[in-house]
């Protein structure tokens, strides 16, 4: 029997005689085959007639090819002639479209490709924007509690930094790769500008219970500038107990970046605390924050960002600048704006500058070094106009 998924009934199927170019009818049939018809009306068994005919039938396709034994005209159905889903088996399309190597990474390209040919490219878009779009929700409510929040009735001092902690003051020796970026803003960054201190959570400290645990090995390394008026904390290597601690381990309730490095800012900085100007963060390895600054740079691939200074400045108004605002390197600077804002007033930071640079620090396995400057701003001075040319340098 010769079936598709399209013929319902055997009538559909047409048998062309040898050498004979027309279709022949149902009373051609007949007299083709008037030993079939013959033995059928014989009263034979059924079951012998069914043989003897499959056998005639075998015969035939190799007598003659299948093409020209069968015909499946394609007005009868919307699919492909019966013989060619029997004698091969369906092949997915590989060709689609016709697109050359470069439409491929171009947006308006996307759509004319299928999906089913290139699912990481698509699944990596939708993910892209999934992840986005969550930040950007969380963005709003760092934003809000900002602006809104009254600052935390939790005043750490330093009988908290004695709990545990040790501190060294050490030489600043800024790198060559953030040089640019100092010069342009005006950040003072001369020796005596500056006080760098290594906080580490090196020692055992009192904690639950009244009980002593021991340290986790977190610490903060940053640069303090409080002379001029860029008064600036520069983040090079911090390390929070809490991701440097075993799982388990107990870790002091004063540890977060943002607690530690204010009290160590209002020591230096005293009466001019409030008056901090920029925070930039240096060398950034967290895998998160980089993938964000990538994303919304262009879709560059992981540690591919090229963006040298003066780099991008993006509003937080924007969906790029709350989504920055998100990530692990901006919620630090939210919490540190939003629990103090007694003491800084009715300063915010309306923008971020991100850029990258060739790595630099032999012990960085990244190939570019990430780089992000807050820059905070009086709510007199206004918001910054929404331009997505803006670059670093318009933060001075």
């Amino acid at each position: 029997m010769f079936m598709g998924s399209e013929t319902e009934e055997l009538t559909f199927v047409r048998l062309r005689a040898p050498n004979q170019s027309q279709v022949l009818n149902d009373k051609e049939v007949k007299s083709f085959f008037p030993t079939i018809m013959s033995i059928s009306s014989s009263g034979i068994q059924r079951s012998r007639f069914a043989a003897l005919l499959a056998s005639i039938l075998s015969i035939l396709y190799f007598l003659f090819p299948l093409s020209s034994v069968l015909e499946r005209a394609d007005h009868h159905t919307h699919g492909p002639p019966f013989h060619a889903l029997i004698r091969r088996a369906p092949q997915p399309s590989t060709a689609k479209v016709a697109v050359s190597f470069g439409q491929l990474f171009q947006t308006n390209n996307v759509h004319n490709i299928s999906t089913t040919s290139l699912p990481s490219l698509a699944r990596r878009n939708e993910e892209d924007d999934r992840l986005i779009h969550n930040l950007v929700c969380k963005g709003d409510l760092y934003i809000d509690m900002i602006t809104r929040s009254p600052p935390t009735k939790k005043i750490w001092t330093q009988q908290d930094l004695d709990n545990g902690w040790s501190v060294e003051d050490e030489d600043f020796d800024p790198s060559e790769n953030i040089l640019p970026a100092l010069r342009d803003l005006d950040i003072p960054h001369e020796e005596q500008d500056v006080r760098y201190l290594e906080i580490h959570q090196s020692e055992q400290f009192r904690g639950m219970g009244n009980r002593d645990y021991p340290p986790t090995g977190g610490g903060y390394n940053n640069a303090y500038i409080a002379a001029g008026d860029r008064s600036t904390i520069i983040a090079q290597n911090n390390r929070s107990p809490k991701h440097e601690a075993e799982p388990g381990q107990m870790i002091p309730a004063f540890y977060r970046w943002s607690d530690v490095v204010w009290l160590a800012w209002t020591q230096i900085a005293r009466e001019r605390a409030g008056q901090l100007h920029y925070i930039i963060q240096e060398n950034i390895t967290t895998a998160l924050t980089r993938k964000v600054m990538e994303i919304i740079s262009g879709g560059a691939g992981p540690d591919a960002l090229d963006l040298p200074w003066p780099g991008r400045l993006y509003d937080l108004r924007t969906k790029e600048g709350k989504a920055l605002l998100a990530t692990p390197h901006g919620v630090g600077v939210a919490f540190m704006i939003a629990d103090h804002s007694d003491v800084l007033g009715g300063r915010k930071y309306p923008a971020v500058c991100i850029f990258t640079a060739r790595n630099t620090v032999p012990f960085l396995q990244e190939r570019w070094n990430y780089y992000m400057i807050w820059e905070l701003r009086d709510a007199t001075e206004g918001e910054m106009e929404l331009d997505e040319q803006r670059t670093c340098r318009d933060m001075a």
